[in-house]
């Protein structure tokens, strides 16, 4: 029989179990998942078409050189618009101003912007095709901008326009 521990034998009886044996793992491939980077590549992709600027080339100016032989060729001026501003000088309906650009002599009234533009488009340089741009900040009132509208087309005017200031 074996000793034990404590019976007065100099040597502690010792348990030892054996190692376990493992079993071999198998062995695994590492391997990256390209699918999220696709993504992100074509997401980036997008993003940069998308707010990418074309810009025109520069340096190309198209031109016409006249013939030889001709006479002296006709020139078109360049058309100047006729602005027309409208103000809102107070809370009433008749608290306007109207200030056509350009011009001494400046209607008061809608009527007298109607003449106004009757006699302009009779002036050299300017014809029916002339356009007019009516030109308003936000606080003018409605009835002022079709005012305007209006006075342009009683004279006649093929070509009105909105702006703001």
């Amino acid at each position: 029989m074996p000793p034990s521990i404590g019976s007065g034998t100099d040597s502690p009886v010792v348990h030892f179990r054996p190692r376990r044996k493992r079993a071999p793992r198998e062995l695994t491939r590492l391997t990256l998942n390209l699918a999220p980077m696709v993504d992100v590549v074509f997401l980036l992709l997008i993003f940069f078409i998308a707010t990418t600027t074309f810009k025109r080339a520069e340096g190309i100016l198209p031109a016409q050189f006249p013939r030889q032989g001709s006479a002296a060729s006709e020139v078109a001026l360049p058309i100047t618009p006729i602005v027309v501003r409208v103000v809102q000088t107070g809370p009433g309906p008749t608290d306007y101003s109207i200030n056509v650009e350009n011009f001494v002599d400046q209607p008061t009234t809608f009527i007298e912007l109607s003449a106004f533009l009757k006699q302009v488009r009779e002036n050299p340089g300017f014809d029916d095709e002339t356009p007019v741009v009516i030109r308003t900040a936000p606080d003018v009132a409605w009835d002022h901008v079709v005012g305007c509208w209006n006075a342009a087309v009683r004279a006649a005017c093929k070509h009105v326009s909105f702006g703001l200031d």
